[in-house]
């Protein structure tokens, strides 16, 4: 029987390779997270790897647990408001402008062109 060769572990075998693999999607998350327009732009965004070390009594064996986290910067604040009314039935309703405020000016209404009538033989009359 062929002796088996040993291995020493680094980060890209420990765990069958979840270290790369989980730092590749929560990375992605992080890079994603800076394009969004929604977020701010300069905020610092966090990809946090973490392997548990877990030795048995006999100091030979040891379990192991990995996990990764990103933390990402936060949709970015909007500020507006909305102005609150009651609908004719009295039930509560929200608008986007104050319907206490008179407009400036009213929006004119388009003006109705004349009808051009025709005769029979194509002229107008």
């Amino acid at each position: 029987m062929a002796e088996q060769e040993a291995i020493p572990v680094n980060i890209g075998n420990i765990n069958d390779g979840a270290m790369i693999e989980a730092f590749a999607i929560e990375f992605g998350k992080a890079l994603a997270n800076i394009a969004d327009p929604n977020t701010p732009a300069t905020a610092t965004r966090t990809v946090t790897l973490t392997l548990l070390l877990k030795p048995h009594a006999d100091r030979i064996q040891i379990d192991t647990e990995f996990k990764a986290q990103s933390k990402l910067a936060a949709i970015e604040t909007h500020h507006s408001k909305c102005f609150l009314g009651v609908n004719d039935e009295g039930g509560f309703i929200a608008y986007v402008s104050d319907p206490r405020q008179m407009p400036l000016w009213h929006t004119p209404k388009p003006k109705e062109g004349s009808v051009l009538k025709f005769g029979s033989d194509g002229s107008q009359k």
